[in-house]
């Protein structure tokens, strides 16, 4: 299986970083390069999924 290497520095470390980028209304969870700051994906910061899930529930909605 291949490993994930920063398409900048070849470095084979990520983290996920919490981020408001300028003139944004969310927060988001940028996946960067441990050594560069390679930004190489981002993510919403609240799971949608699970938040509609238990709006759903609160609403009574069979979510299953």
């Amino acid at each position: 299986m291949a490993e994930s290497t920063c398409p900048k520095c070849d470095c084979h470390s990520f983290e996920m970083v919490e981020s408001t980028p300028k003139n944004a209304a969310w927060r988001y969870i940028f996946v960067q390069c441990a050594s560069c700051g390679a930004v190489v994906g981002v993510a919403d910061f609240i799971n949608n999924g699970g938040a509609l899930t238990k709006i759903g529930q609160r609403l009574g909605i069979d979510v299953t």
